[in-house]
């Protein structure tokens, strides 16, 4: 979404928000002194908490064989979390699933966050583990994928 394209990033001070970049530095400076202004508060995605959830469904994957591949368990989790849309056909009248996006620019940190954490208990139960003994294998995959793309 162009939205996140044309945001800026601001670190919390003490004082109130500051430039994070020469970009926010650059759109405050187009604002005057004394002037009201909009801010909508929103923490950018974390790239490593991505990664985490493709860590996750490599150890899902490894595990099981009833996912063909990631593509295919991300949309059935989406489902399995409840991260989907129903609409109804124009064509048959029937009710169908549509999954959201977990996109950078459709989901916040927060969000993705929360998504994550439900994502790791319906899979938790599907493999019949406790969500702490999951997240340590996740960490040790997500560690060596890291490692390996060193």
């Amino acid at each position: 979404m162009s939205a996140d394209l044309d945001g800026r990033l601001f670190i919390r001070r003490a004082q109130g928000f500051v430039p994070a970049d020469i970009h926010a530095e650059e759109a405050m400076q187009k604002v005057a002194v004394g002037s009201t202004v909009m801010l909508t508060v929103r923490r950018p995605r974390n790239p490593a908490h991505h990664r985490k959830l493709f860590a996750l469904f490599a150890v899902v994957l490894e595990q099981t064989d009833r996912w063909a591949d990631s593509t295919v368990l991300l949309e059935d989790l989406k489902l399995a979390t409840g991260l989907f849309e129903t609409r109804v056909s124009a064509l048959t009248g029937m009710p169908y699933p549509v999954p959201a996006s977990i996109s950078f620019a459709a989901m916040s940190q927060d969000r993705f966050a929360a998504w994550y954490e439900k994502a790791i208990r319906v899979l938790s139960e599907h493999l019949g583990c406790d969500v702490e003994t999951l997240s340590r294998e996740v960490a040790l995959a997500d560690a060596y994928s890291v490692r390996g793309a060193a």
